[in-house]
């Protein structure tokens, strides 16, 4: 796996950090300090025990709020869109900072460094559409809620969320086997300043679209595209089960090169589960590339206000630039689904 460029962004956020302002919650100082202890390559055993650990922390009204049955309507009710009505998942803003380090330590242990860079940065860069640092619900990293469906276990199925606005995270574990499905990941503003470090959770995802894209021949090209506008997602929140047609360029036409390309910009969305997982789904996928389906919309340039869809048997990938704020380059939203296995519905061959 291809994440040393992607560690060293995770781990550069915690070195020599100089805040140019306070921050706005506690949420945000914790997620923006504290390093986890957990390593990289959790067992089964040891993430169940952080969860375990985490529920522990919390009082009896806290506890009611993060641990759910496993067959929660809950699962499914995750948005982007803020601000959301009552809900369920504990909110990051209501816990101590005991609780919210074992929340660390729990996310580290279930996601690679990848992707936990991406969940604490998420939030934290969610933190610079406040209002002068001032609570605006919805909003900032101390609104993002984590619930845990099922109880943990190194042997039995159970679930992990983290949602809010920008970020819905569904994680699903049944011993050595996890699902990342639906997993929303999002950002605004693209890129912000942590001290004197710039942190950009969605770095790539566009670059490596536009580096494929590149790559095809004319006629390739003419079939990958679209349309000359952006399009935008159709298989976001609110959308489990909803397959779209197929369309754009069939990747069985690609080359060895184009392949490989193909490949490293799926593992920007599958390299968020750790090594293991993500090694296994990559070469379930490789298995597909050619049933997968390339479409674009767009133009095709750096920093260009374009979309594209990578869909397969198993997969569904979209990644769009959203008008709201004015600068689409600077508001961006994409998807990651196994249509297949939504909320590890194949876990186990069930």
């Amino acid at each position: 796996m291809k994440r040393h460029s992607l560690l060293v962004l995770t781990l550069v956020l915690f070195s020599s950090l100089v805040f140019a302002e306070p921050y706005p919650s506690l949420p945000s100082e914790v997620l923006s300090t504290y390093i986890p202890e957990t390593g990289e390559a959790a067992t089964a055993a040891e993430m169940s025990a952080r969860a375990e650990h985490f529920l522990t922390l919390l009082d009896d009204s806290l506890l009611q709020q993060a641990a759910l049955p496993f067959d929660s309507p809950e699962k499914s009710r995750w948005t982007n869109t803020p601000p959301r009505g009552p809900q369920g998942g504990v909110r990051l803003g209501d816990l101590n900072r005991e609780q919210l380090q074992a929340a660390c330590e729990l996310l580290a242990s279930v996601l690679s460094p990848q992707g936990y860079g991406k969940a604490i940065n998420i939030p934290l860069a969610d933190d610079r559409l406040l209002n002068n640092g001032q609570r605006r619900p919805g909003f900032g990293a101390e609104d993002y809620w984590m619930a845990i469906f099922g109880e943990p276990s190194p042997d039995s199925h159970w679930a992990i969320q983290l949602d809010g606005h920008h970020l819905a995270i569904n994680l699903s574990i049944l011993g050595d086997e996890m699902s990342l499905s639906p997993t929303f990941i999002g950002t605004q503003p693209r890129d912000f300043q942590q001290g004197a470090e710039t942190i950009a959770p969605m770095e790539s995802k566009d670059e490596g679209a536009l580096k494929l894209m590149e790559m095809l021949s004319e006629e390739q090209r003419e079939q990958a595209l679209i349309g000359d506008t952006r399009s935008n997602l159709v298989a976001g929140a609110g959308r489990d089960g909803f397959v779209p047609e197929p369309i754009g360029l069939l990747c069985e036409q690609f080359d060895p090169d184009q392949r490989a390309a193909l490949k490293d910009l799926i593992e920007l969305y599958v390299g968020d589960l750790p090594d293991s997982a993500a090694e296994k789904r990559m070469k379930e996928l490789e298995s597909e590339l050619d049933d997968m389906t390339f479409a674009w919309w767009g133009p095709v340039e750096s920093g260009g206000d374009f979309s594209y869809r990578i869909q397969g048997p198993s997969l569904i990938i979209e990644y769009a630039g959203q008008d709201l704020g004015g600068d689409p380059h600077n508001h961006l939203h994409s998807i990651y689904r196994d249509p297949t296995n939504e909320y590890g519905a194949r876990l186990g061959g069930s």
